[in-house]
């Protein structure tokens, strides 16, 4: 009798033992899947900056009177397959979630064009200068969905890598008051690094550690000869007569008459020309993405004091694609230094140009210096259209031998354009983070 318990025992004792292991293998499977579930989730901090803390904000007078009470605790980034994310913007206490579904984040992220692969100076200064210059995408309604009873009329949402280091991004909102779209939201965040360095590997081919150097830090590459064949073919070529309009003023509109206030020198000018000096200082840009007049940015001005020659050539991409690309040259002389400096603008497509008045100049087609760069700001869907990997633009200034010069050191962020209704092309310089205007040139392009 005794036996035969124990052994009911050690049969009752063995059950439990595979109870057990079957329990601790499912909760073991269970934890796996659960860890598989949050693979693939970020939720990032966001920081927030009111009216105290970013007393120079060029949204000041603009935004919303909600502006400071609108605070939300993270953005969340889930992936979905073939590099697609969905992000949601979680508030904090009562406010509207914001929802952006299904999207492929590789147009935010540094790129090396095809054509410029296998040249290491090129690929270089191509995601150095992707990576200094803004690249804000917006979401306009329709494009993101709210949870919430959107009491304040959300109309807009941008996302926006910013131009300090590689992973110093931001959002903004807008929403409707009193008839009016204004600022109603913004908040910065830090990309998730081991994401960054994946899709940058993804997009390029080529391991995130070679350029984490300039990309992370705002390290200055070497100033070395750029080797325009691999950027592009001259079909023809020809010097145009050109109008300067450096003695006029420019229309403080739009982003001019916001950053006003971020020009430190020259002040009350009347015209551009006075800013084309070494003395022009503007309110730097700060981490993690405001604008600091405590930190004067100073510029070389002076090189484009003296615009010497207009070349326009019709040029065919690498690859080729279409042969009726317009490049543009500008050829500037300091008389004072004997310094020659080049500025050259290609890829550009005339059909794209808007015909507009000199007042309207703000509303021009515009871009950042760099290859293959998209512009400041645009559209999910124009982003989509016009990918870094094979887009023929490219903005660079060299000196008289044909050696990269970096554009932020100089002080200037890029070109604008615009027709207008003689069919003249007019060109203006964009300023160091586009405070103001430092050229405006006309002549014949067709």
């Amino acid at each position: 009798m005794k036996q035969k318990n124990i052994g009911s025992i050690q049969m009752t004792n063995l059950k439990n033992s595979w109870s057990i292991c079957l329990l601790l293998l499912l909760v073991c499977i269970g934890f796996q899947a659960c860890n598989q579930q949050q693979e693939g989730i970020w939720v990032i901090p966001v920081q927030e900056l009111n009216k105290q803390e970013y007393p120079d904000n060029p949204d000041l007078e603009s935004m919303h009177s909600l502006h400071d009470e609108v605070l939300y605790e993270s953005f969340k980034l889930t992936e979905k397959d073939s590099n697609r994310f969905d992000i949601v913007m979680i508030p904090n206490a009562d406010g509207d979630t914001i929802e952006i579904s299904s999207i492929s984040l590789m147009e935010w992220v540094p790129t090396i064009a095809s054509h410029l692969k296998g040249d290491e100076y090129l690929s270089t200064i191509a995601v150095v200068n992707q990576e200094w210059n803004r690249n804000q995408i917006r979401f306009d309604t329709g494009d993101f969905t709210i949870k919430g009873a959107n009491r304040h009329n959300i109309e807009r949402v941008d996302v926006a890598r910013n131009c300090l280091n590689a992973y110093l991004w931001e959002v903004i909102m807008w929403a409707e008051e009193n008839g009016t779209t204004k600022p109603y939201y913004h908040g910065w965040f830090n990309f998730p690094k081991d994401l960054y360095a994946r899709l940058f590997e993804a997009r390029n081919g080529v391991s995130f550690e070679k350029y984490a150097a300039v990309l992370e830090e705002w390290t200055d590459p070497a100033s070395e000869k750029i080797n325009l064949s691999k950027l592009r073919t001259v079909v023809s070529e020809q010097a145009v007569a050109f109008s300067n309009h450096n003695q006029e003023s420019y229309p403080l509109k739009g982003e001019r008459s916001r950053k006003l206030k971020n020009v430190l020198y020259p002040k009350n000018t009347t015209k551009i020309q006075d800013f084309l000096t070494d003395k022009t200082l503007y309110a730097t840009f700060s981490q993690p993405g405001f604008y600091n007049p405590k930190d004067p940015r100073k510029t070389e001005l002076s090189r484009l004091s003296q615009l010497e020659e207009v070349l326009v050539r019709k040029i065919k991409p690498v690859p080729a694609t279409n042969d009726s690309l317009l490049e543009i040259e500008l050829v500037f002389n300091n008389p004072a230094k004997d310094i020659t400096t080049r500025y050259y603008i290609s890829g550009i497509d005339l059909a794209e140009i808007p015909v507009l008045d000199v007042e309207q100049a703000n509303d021009g087609w515009q871009n950042s210096m760099g290859f293959g760069n998209h512009t400041f700001y645009e559209t999910y869907e124009h982003a989509q259209k016009h990918s870094s990997l094979t887009s023929p633009y490219f903005a660079a200034l060299t000196d008289g031998q044909g050696r990269w010069l970096d554009s932020h050191k100089i002080g200037i962020d890029g070109p604008l354009m615009h027709l207008d209704k003689e069919g003249k092309l007019h060109l203006w310089i964009l300023s160091f983070e586009r405070h103001s205007f430092v050229g405006h040139y006309s002549f014949r392009a067709d």
